[in-house]
């Protein structure tokens, strides 16, 4: 075999893709811990072991400025920082932090806040900071109220949409929240992972209140499997087995590879999983929460992508008005949950797959929320406009509308040949960026010198060993689901790059997007 130098980087990335594509799902998936989540198990549990620890890397966290969170995404900045200063305000050895953490806020709220919340506000937001500025008042620390009004009046309308719609059963989307509205008398709704909603703050909400009952044993347990990635870090949201396989299958199937000779044996393997766990109801992030209209749609693309059998009915579940619901009764709309299922949909439009395509104003609800530069910004579930553009050109590659995106992204990729929203570029964003133009220049032919300085921008990367840490998924704050993001990286790196003649072969479901 060739040992010319782009070679070898071809053959690592893809040694290490079949090596990230047999651990998908294992573990529970992995994403980066979370200050939030580690402030409030260090808070509401503070005789647990290693809390020490935990509120020495919080501190750790602390930005400059004082705030936790990075600065370019403000929005999501207000609830780790309060957190973060209820968790270290008690030990003595982080006073300093605490107080540089209340400045920032007094400065912070008044410039970001005021007005109605936005659309793509961190999961929960408006059920969980108001008490924690409540937790914070009852504890003397002086931190900004006024600012918050408006999402106080929104927090108050969803808790009374909860309560309307209560019982909710365990796995289900308000519970994920559980921490802002939930009694701790009673019944708890933990779900078949053992802890509440899949939220480790939940779960030691409901911990601090039942250290002594039956549950306790079952809530301890989640806890210290939640933080098995890094222990006693705990993070925003766990498990994610299944959004893992689905995300990062999609990428691969993106780039053509799902059925490429190095890695089809895995990507089968982990194809069989996925099409256990959609029922006609849908999927969700594991097998004990809900199905939503997120994964369900991606998970359906990818099936088809795969040339297997999937319904697109269960798809329209989560059709409404004019867009797709990621769950039932949600207030913020999601650009990429409604791309997703559109380009579910432009798979089953293929010869073979007669079904009915869904209504015009539903691509029109996509194309008037494009901005005027071509970039689709503002999605609840990525903070990157690199990431909800580069799925809408996806979806529909031949509208004049991602076509603008296009030209948006080729504008936008920075001169030393990577992609981000912030002034680096980033593994994830740049694969995304990779993915997009390749399903375009499917459509239209683009310019090569675009693929081959990202091959290079992405061969480097590789080459350093650096791990994907970007936090731009947004949970409760924002994450990074590091197996996702690194085969996303990886996949785009072996399709953008040179291949050895021999690997070459060609990838009868990518056409299938194209048809």
């Amino acid at each position: 075999m060739s040992t010319h130098p782009s070679t070898t980087a071809h053959e690592r990335a893809l040694h290490r893709l079949r090596v990230l594509i047999a651990e998908l799902g294992t573990g529970g998936g992995t994403l980066t811990p979370a200050v939030y989540d580690t402030a409030r198990a260090a808070t509401l549990l503070p005789e647990r072991p290693h809390t020490c620890e935990m509120l020495d890397w919080l501190a750790s966290r602390q930005q400059p400025d004082g705030g936790w969170g990075t600065p370019r995404i403000p929005l999501a900045r207000d609830l780790p920082t309060l957190a973060a200063i209820l968790a270290l305000h008690r030990s003595p050895a982080h006073h300093d932090a605490a107080r540089h953490g209340t400045e920032f806020l007094h400065q912070h709220a008044p410039q970001h806040w005021g007005g109605p919340p936005a659309q793509d506000i961190p999961v929960g937001l408006e059920l969980l900071l108001p008490p924690l500025l409540d937790e914070a008042r009852t504890a003397r620390l002086r931190v900004p109220d006024t600012p918050y009004q408006a999402l106080r009046a929104l927090g108050e309308h969803r808790r009374r949409l909860i309560a309307r719609r209560a019982p909710h059963a365990p796995g289900t989307a308000p519970v994920h929240s559980w921490e802002g509205w939930g009694a701790p008398a009673g019944d708890l709704p933990i779900d078949g992972s053992g802890g509440i909603g899949h939220s480790p703050a939940a779960t030691a909400a409901a911990l601090r209140h039942n250290a002594h009952h039956a549950p306790a044993d079952r809530l301890e347990d989640y806890l210290t499997r939640a933080s098995s990635n890094r222990p006693p870090l705990q993070p925003t949201v766990w498990p994610i087995d299944n959004f893992e396989r689905t995300w990062a299958l999609h990428a691969l199937a993106l780039a053509g590879l799902l059925h490429h000779r190095p890695l089809a044996d895995e990507c089968a393997r982990q194809l069989d999983l996925l099409q256990e766990s959609l029922t006609p109801e849908g999927i969700g992030m594991s097998d004990h929460f809900t199905a939503d209209g997120d994964i369900t749609a991606t998970a359906t693309a990818v099936l088809a992508l795969a040339g297997r059998p999937a319904d697109i009915a269960t798809v329209d579940h989560f059709r409404h008005q004019d867009h797709y619901r990621t769950y039932p009764h949600e207030l913020q709309t999601s650009l990429t949950t409604t791309a997703h299922a559109l380009h579910a949909h432009a798979l089953h439009a293929a010869p073979g797959h007669p079904q009915a395509g869904p209504p015009d104003h539903v691509r029109r609800f996509i194309r008037e929320r494009q901005d005027r530069n071509g970039r689709w910004s503002g999605d609840k579930w990525h903070t990157s406009w690199i990431y909800t553009t580069a799925q809408i050109i996806t979806a529909l590659p031949t509208d004049p509308a991602a076509q603008h995106g296009v030209h948006a992204l080729l504008d936008a990729q920075q001169p030393d040949g990577g992609w981000g929203a912030g002034r680096q570029a980033t593994p994830g964003e740049t694969g995304y960026a990779v993915l997009a133009l390749r399903t375009a220049a499917q459509h239209d032919p683009l310019p090569t010198a675009a693929r081959r300085r990202a091959a290079d921008w992405l061969t480097r990367w590789h080459a350093t060993g650096q791990p994907c840490d970007c936090h731009l998924w947004t949970g409760k704050e924002p994450y990074c689901p590091t197996r996702v993001d690194q085969t996303v990286a990886l996949a785009a790196l072996v399709t953008a790059g040179p291949q050895p003649a021999s690997e070459q072969r060609p990838s009868s479901s990518l056409h299938a997007t194209q048809t």
